[in-house]
């Protein structure tokens, strides 16, 4: 595969010896997102990494704030209101190795813990670009914030499979279609009924589905999205052409205006003349 030159002439950005000036988004071999403009500027759109201790803070938040199941410096693994049972900041024990089983009912240490966690953590971040790249080719230009959310929903759910427009959302850089298709509903173990977990959904509204860090860049559309672009660029022509074919009847009218106005003035003129012959 050929890699892109991109060279500055003049103010301007060109590929190779192109006589064309280059505009648009591209990936440098520093492995950053950077977009092109025709006025010779270059504007870094890849975001800083998320965070991994901070998703393990909201984990320990959102799980277990109480944290249950510490008795005499250890962590052991207890029944939550859920029926679940769990140990630390919401490890669903059913879910685990025979391995992890067992250490767990020795008890963890709080290091053991935040180790266990905060491995948890990058793995549901690396999972969180691999859903991504299905929707965008510029995993590296979604926000950390909105990254550590979708992180969470996947450590709470198990996967974000079942999240296309979550995820569609996130690409197209749709806040309130974010904050719509970051609700989970869960089974309680109790009822054997599917509820809304309303509380866990207003926090990741507060903590991660929002611009504190920047959402997506429209001008990736494109490239993330095309057929939604193409959807928008075709409205936006033909709201354009309409705009022209208005522009055309009022510059029609002025110049009949005009036409009109010039053509009372030489009758007035000639009326004048004539008035003043005899």
């Amino acid at each position: 595969m050929r890699k892109k030159i991109i060279v500055k002439r003049k103010g301007q950005f060109y590929i190779g010896n192109s006589s064309v000036p280059f505009s648009g988004v591209i990936r440098l071999v520093d492995g950053k997102v950077y977009r092109y403009t025709l006025d010779g500027r270059k504007i870094l759109l890849s975001k800083p990494k998320p965070d991994p201790q901070r998703i393990v803070d909201n984990f320990w938040q959102f799980e277990n704030p109480q944290r249950r199941g510490f008795v005499n410096g250890l962590y052991y693994p207890f029944v939550t209101a859920n029926g679940n049972t769990d140990i630390g900041a919401g490890i669903d024990m059913s879910k685990q190795t025979a391995a992890f089983r067992k250490e767990a009912q020795r008890g963890l240490t709080p290091q053991r813990m935040n180790q266990e966690l905060y491995k948890r953590a990058n793995e549901h971040l690396r999972k969180v670009d691999t859903a991504l790249r299905r929707y965008t080719n510029y995993p590296d230009t979604v926000s950390p914030q909105i990254k550590e959310g979708l992180a969470d929903i996947r450590y709470q759910v198990g996967s974000l499979g079942g999240f296309p427009k979550l995820l569609r959302a996130v690409a197209k850089g749709d806040l309130n279609e974010m904050r719509q298709e970051s609700r989970v509903m869960y089974r309680n173990n109790n009822t054997g009924k599917m509820e809304y977990d309303k509380r866990r959904h207003e926090a990741r509204l507060r903590n991660y589905f929002h611009y504190g860090q920047g959402g997506m860049i429209s001008p990736l559309m494109e490239s993330i999205m095309p057929n939604a672009y193409k959807e928008l660029r075709s409205e936006q022509m033909k709201r354009e052409q309409t705009r022209r074919a208005a522009q055309k009847i009022q510059q029609k009218a002025k110049a009949i205006e005009s036409y009109t106005n010039v053509r009372n003035n030489i009758s007035a003129s000639l009326a004048k003349s004539n008035s003043l012959l005899r």
